[in-house]
């Protein structure tokens, strides 16, 4: 806090200077006056926060200098310090508002006591004054954001006589507007914290300001998905409706972020229109151009005008681009692949193709390399992990290069993996043959012949491809896994019979002689065998 010292006595000033450590209690000594005028004079050329004043001062006394410095600067928080105690000189001192009055000579502690005091008091009313700002910028954005998105049942007189209670004209039939969507690239990756992200977007807005002088006082405000808006006013006659505004001064905003934030910004901007209508019609048109930074790349102006395009002839290029890309997967080229995906996403920049349908097509994609994995009989979470949201991915990519770099990532993702788990056709059989035989043992029809035709293939060939897979043929392992579960329901208290049904034997008799076969005891001797183990 600035203090300004004002007594006609050199030593007492002196004094004062010196008799505290200002810097530690966040004060500073700014300026010095020996009397009523000089400070009036300091005060016009300077801010200051306090002044600590002498009552009896040739040319302007104190009381005087306090009743002028409150008039011209109410913020000022003025201190007495004199040597008169009389009570008129207190009284008059209080009626004009003054934080406290000292008697000289005084202690360290109390000028300390009454200095804390004051800025404590400035403390509470600048933090009262920017909670007020901060909620009025918050009403007067959302009336702005309500007025440009057309997002509201409000009426436009109903949004401008709002807007006029705040000083902010809009709508003007007779003036032109045009909206300009500014967007931080790559913002959200940039930074994790709300609070980093609006200090940058206020450091942006800043130098928007500077950059904008020279075409009058734009309208700047938070707008909707995180981007800054700037609504400017051109009030000339020979302006005709939808001409392209100038964009020196968003070309100069890109330049100068670039040289002193060391990041870059793409705008999108509307053309001119007149009314509030006007101003809704602009906006649309920035917000459009800016999404046509998925197509041309960040860090450019791009004003409203290129159109994308989702007939037939731009998308006749993606006709069997799937078969295409997964039939690369099973030949296992990477090169190949990844060539076809820059042939790809080259096409849709020349074609123009809007963002949305380009997200919609990459999801198709993507649905490739679900299948890929799938066909190799592998669970696709053991591929890409459990928190995979590829739809959720994919839309934080703001740029069709950044797009094409995840989509390549993904592709050699799910290559590296077959590869890693590659497996022959005759595996794939025999894993399915393994499934077939654990889900059906129950049947007492299950044959080795059923299990081939279930998976297309003869007896013959899936004896040897199972064989090879698993040590065993497929007729052995629907022994195995009936044996090893009725092994599991003996000591359960079912009859014989019951269990020969439950592991697919209709004759109790046989099941016995299998399973003697198997473990080298009869059924009963095996169940007798638990009951003594139990005792």
């Amino acid at each position: 806090m600035n203090i300004m010292i004002v007594d006609d006595e050199t030593i007492f000033r002196d004094y004062l200077r010196q008799a505290l450590d200002w810097d530690r209690y966040g004060f500073r000594i700014a300026g010095e006056a020996k009397n009523g005028m000089e400070a009036l004079e300091l005060a016009a050329q300077s801010h200051y926060d306090m002044a600590l004043i002498d009552i009896n001062m040739p040319i302007m006394d104190g009381l005087e200098l306090c009743e002028k410095l409150k008039q011209m600067y109410p913020h000022l928080d003025v201190v007495i310090i004199t040597g008169h105690n009389e009570f008129e000189y207190a009284r008059t001192a209080i009626r004009l508002g003054v934080e406290d009055y000292i008697l000289k000579p005084f202690s360290k502690d109390e000028l300390v006591l009454t200095l804390l005091k004051c800025r404590q008091k400035q403390e509470k009313s600048l933090e009262a004054k920017q909670t007020e700002q901060a909620d009025r910028q918050l009403m007067v954005e959302s009336v702005l954001n309500r007025l440009v998105t057309g997002e509201t049942a409000e009426s436009i007189d109903r949004l401008n006589e709002r807007l006029g209670q705040w000083g902010i004209q809009l709508g003007q039939e007779q003036e032109f507007y045009s909206v300009a969507c500014i967007e931080i690239d790559h913002m959200e990756r940039r930074w994790n914290e709300t609070s980093e992200r609006e200090l940058w977007k206020f450091a942006v807005t800043n130098i928007l300001a500077e950059a904008m002088e020279s075409e009058g006082a734009p309208l700047l405000f938070n707008g909707p998905e995180g981007r800054i808006v700037c609504l400017s006013t051109d009030k000339r006659s020979e302006i005709e409706a939808g001409a392209a505004p100038k964009l020196d001064s968003y070309e100069e905003l890109c330049f100068y972020i670039r040289k002193y934030l060391k990041l870059t910004v793409t705008i999108g901007v509307g053309r001119r229109y007149k009314g509030v209508k006007g101003i809704r019609r602009s906006y649309g048109e920035a917000r459009d151009a800016l999404r046509q930074k998925f197509l041309l790349g960040d860090d450019k102006v791009i004003p409203f005008g290129n159109q994308t395009l989702e007939g037939k002839e731009g998308t006749a290029f993606l006709k069997d681009t799937n078969e295409m890309l997964l039939h690369q997967l099973r030949m296992g080229d990477q090169g190949k692949l990844e060539s076809k995906l820059e042939e790809l996403f080259r096409r849709i920049r020349e074609n123009k193709l809007s963002l949305d349908f380009t997200y919609v097509t990459c999801m198709g994609w993507v649905s490739v390399c679900l299948s890929y994995v799938s066909e190799l009989g592998h669970p696709i979470e053991d591929c890409y992990g459990e928190h995979f949201f590829p739809y959720s991915e994919i839309r934080t990519l703001d740029t069709s290069e950044l797009v094409l770099d995840w989509m390549k990532t993904l592709f050699v993702q799910t290559l590296s993996y077959a590869n890693k788990h590659k497996q022959t056709r005759s595996t794939v059989i025999a894993r399915k043959a393994r499934s077939y035989i654990e889900k059906s043992f129950q049947d007492p029809e299950l044959s080795v012949d059923g299990v081939a035709a279930h998976v297309y293939i003869n007896a013959s060939y899936l004896r040897a491809v199972f064989k090879k897979a698993y040590g065993m043929t497929a007729g052995e392992y629907i022994t195995h896994t009936r044996m090893n579960k009725a092994k599991e329901l003996l000591g359960m208290n079912i009859r014989l019979s019951e269990i020969a049904e439950r592991v697919g034997y209709q004759d109790a008799g046989y099941f016995s002689k299998v399973f003697k076969k198997f473990y080298g005891t009869t059924p009963s001797e095996y169940e007798n065998g638990l009951h003594n183990n139990k005792v």
